[in-house]
C-alpha cells in the first residue's frame, strides 16, 4: 500500500502545482508561472533546469521511469509532460515563441511515450491533450523518432478490425 499512497500523493502534489500554475497564467502573470513550474519540476522529480536542458529525452525518460511500475512511469511521464505544456503557454503567453516550442515539444513526446509505453486505463485528468500538442507543432520538422511515436500511438488508437 505505500506505493499506491506515494502515487496518490505525487497526483495531489502536481495537481495543487497545475491549479497554482493556471491561476497565475489567468492572472496574467506568465512569468511566475514559469518559475512555478521550474520550481515544480525539481520538488516533484530533482530536476534543475540545467539537468532539463543537458539531457536527451531517452535520458530524462529513462530517470523518470526507472525503477517505477507501470503506473508509477505512466503518471510521471503525463505529470512531466503536463509542467512542460503549461510552460509552453506561458512562454506563448510572452511572445516568445523559441522557448515556447520546445516545452511544447517535450509535451508532446512524454505524453506519446506514456500513452504508447504504458496502460492507458484510469488515466489522469491533466494527461495532456495530444491533438492539441500537435497543433503546436504545425509547420515544425518533427525528428523521425518522434513521428514514429505518433504513428505508434495513432495506431494504437484504432479499434483493430476483423481478422
Amino acid at each position: 500500500m505505500p506505493r499506491r499512497d506515494y502515487i496518490l500523493s505525487l497526483i495531489e502534489q502536481a495537481g495543487q502545482f497545475f491549479r497554482a500554475i493556471s491561476a497565475q497564467r489567468q492572472a496574467g502573470q506568465p512569468d511566475m508561472a514559469i518559475q512555478t513550474v521550474i520550481g515544480s519540476i525539481e520538488k516533484l522529480f530533482g530536476l534543475t533546469v540545467s539537468d532539463v536542458s543537458s539531457l536527451d529525452v531517452d535520458s530524462l525518460f529513462a530517470q523518470l521511469t526507472r525503477e517505477e511500475n507501470a503506473q508509477m512511469a505512466r503518471d510521471k511521464c503525463l505529470i512531466f509532460a503536463e509542467l512542460n505544456n503549461q510552460a509552453g503557454m506561458a512562454f506563448a503567453e510572452k511572445d516568445l515563441p523559441a522557448l515556447a516550442q520546445p516545452a511544447f515539444y517535450m509535451a508532446l513526446v512524454f505524453s506519446l511515450k506514456a500513452l504508447t509505453a504504458f496502460p492507458r486505463q484510469g488515466l489522469p485528468s491533466f494527461t495532456p491533450d495530444v491533438a492539441l500538442l500537435r497543433y503546436h507543432h504545425e509547420g515544425f520538422e518533427l525528428p523521425d523518432s518522434t513521428l514514429e511515436l505518433i504513428e505508434r500511438y495513432e495506431k494504437s488508437l484504432t479499434p483493430a478490425g476483423p481478422s
